[in-house]
This record gives C-alpha cells, sequence and structure tokens, in this order.
C-alpha cells in the first residue's frame, strides 16, 4: 500500500480532533514546524515554507460529516498536501513562498478558514489552490471559475495541467459553490480557487444534472444523477472510505500543483 493510501487509510472514520493529530504526526515525522490556530470552535493547522514574501496557499480541510470514514471528503487532499510538503522537502528551496493549510470546521460552515482570514488576513498571498474531493477521477475540474477569469494563478495552474496532457476544465459551480475558497475571496483574495477530480462518467452526469435541472426536475430525480457520477456516489455517505482512493489521482493532483508553484 502507498503512503498516500495508508495515510487515508488512517484518517478513516477517525474523529476529528484525531484526524488533526494524525497531521501533526506525520508533520513532526518529517521534521515539518507549523502553527496552530486555535478559535472559538476549532483549531487550523498552517504549514509555512519558505522565505518568500508572497505566499502560495494550498487548502484541504481535515473534519468530516459523521456520516463518512472522509476519505475522498477530505482525506485526499490532506494527503496531496503531505506529498506537496515532501516535495517541497524533496526539491524546494529558501526562496520560494508557500503555505499549506489544514482547516477545521470546513462541513459546518467554513469556520476554520474564515478563523484564519478574519485573524491574519491575505496581503502576503499571491492566491489560494483549494483541495476538495481529489482523490478519484484522471481530469481536473477548476471551479467556480468564469471562462474570463484572468488570475495569474490559475492560468499558471491550466498551463502546467497542459504540460503534463491533463484535462482541465473551468466550472461556475460543482452542484454548490461553498469550499475554503469562499473564506479568502471574501477577505479580498480574487485568485482562490478550488480543485476537485473528476472522470467522463462525472462530465456525463454534470450534464444530465444540469438538463434536468433546467426543466425543472424534482430532488429525487436530481440526487439520482448526482448518484450516477463516480465523485458524487459516495459523497456524505459511508461509501466514502479509503478503498475508493485512486493514488493516480493524488499523485496527479500534487504533480500539477507542485508544477505550479514552482511556475508561479
Amino acid at each position: 500500500m502507498s503512503n498516500c493510501i495508508d495515510l487515508i487509510k488512517q484518517l478513516d472514520k477517525k474523529s476529528n480532533d484525531k484526524r488533526r493529530q494524525i497531521i501533526v504526526d506525520c508533520l513532526k515525522e518529517y521534521g515539518v514546524d507549523y502553527r496552530v490556530q486555535e478559535y472559538a470552535t476549532g483549531t487550523n493547522l498552517v504549514v509555512d515554507l519558505g522565505e518568500g514574501d508572497r505566499r502560495i496557499g494550498v487548502g484541504s480541510h481535515f473534519d468530516r460529516v459523521p456520516e463518512a470514514p472522509g476519505a475522498n471528503d477530505n482525506g485526499s487532499a490532506i494527503a496531496v498536501c503531505i506529498e506537496i510538503i515532501k516535495t517541497f522537502q524533496e526539491r524546494g528551496n529558501k526562496e520560494m513562498g508557500l503555505r499549506i493549510f489544514f482547516f477545521d470546521e470546513e462541513e459546518t460552515g467554513l469556520k476554520g478558514s474564515s478563523a484564519f482570514t478574519r485573524q491574519y488576513g491575505v496581503d502576503d498571498m499571491a492566491g489560494l489552490i483549494n483541495l476538495e474531493l481529489v482523490g478519484i477521477g484522471d481530469k481536473i475540474a477548476i471551479w467556480p471559475v468564469d471562462q474570463d477569469f484572468p488570475g495569474k494563478l490559475l492560468e499558471t495552474f491550466e498551463q502546467c495541467a497542459k504540460n503534463k496532457n491533463i484535462w482541465t476544465r473551468r466550472f461556475d459551480k460543482i452542484i454548490a459553490n461553498t469550499a475554503d475558497h469562499l473564506s479568502f475571496r471574501r477577505a479580498g483574495l480574487a485568485d482562490a480557487f478550488t480543485l476537485t477530480c473528476i472522470s467522463d462518467k462525472d462530465i456525463e452526469a454534470a450534464g444530465r444534472y444540469y438538463e434536468a435541472m433546467a426543466r425543472g426536475a424534482d430532488t429525487a430525480t436530481l440526487s439520482m444523477i448526482l448518484s450516477q457520477a463516480p465523485v458524487f456516489k459516495n459523497y456524505h455517505q459511508a461509501g466514502d472510505s479509503y478503498d475508493k482512493i485512486e493514488e493516480r489521482a493524488i499523485l496527479m493532483t500534487s504533480s500539477v500543483v507542485w508544477d505550479t508553484i514552482i511556475t508561479g
């Protein structure tokens, strides 16, 4: 079993406090300094790497909904963030500016990311690549982004993916627009977006979903269509377990994110 999948297996079904401790244990194992931000209802972990004045953020959240083991949502993102940290240790340099987030309480109203932006602001950040559901699929959805949005970090990510022959597409939403990028946009960081790994079957299901919405389909019909999309089949369900995760998706995402960081 790969280190990525093994980490996600460790996180499966654990309490949010235990999931945070597993991340701390990983950071200590790799000798990485981290910041603990405690706020009224939770605790964030933040890792700053390099000494650059302007930092590119890479975001994940470690909390899960009670009914789901939390593998793709969002253990997969945690695994990508750990891979980025390991890659920085192997190839990075002090001139880089990188900030890795492990947010608490995303599932209950983006509380962790909101607490960070309230306390620290975004003035020293060049942009944010947020990660949600990045453990299944061979393509990358970028959302919520208008087709003509000119963000430098966004465009760099798209070019780096193209260089690797990885399909990407901008979406105005992935069913909902809610994820931790929203806290940063509200704080004034426009170049903040979320990545989700998808497959051809997801794209087909998305087309049927939006067509059904346009026809005024009822909730049961929309839910049935969503259940046919691999990325949403186990979303917030008991089936969101580590054995569904594809290592190639984790490595694909971390590779493109890393290339974006060193290019941007």
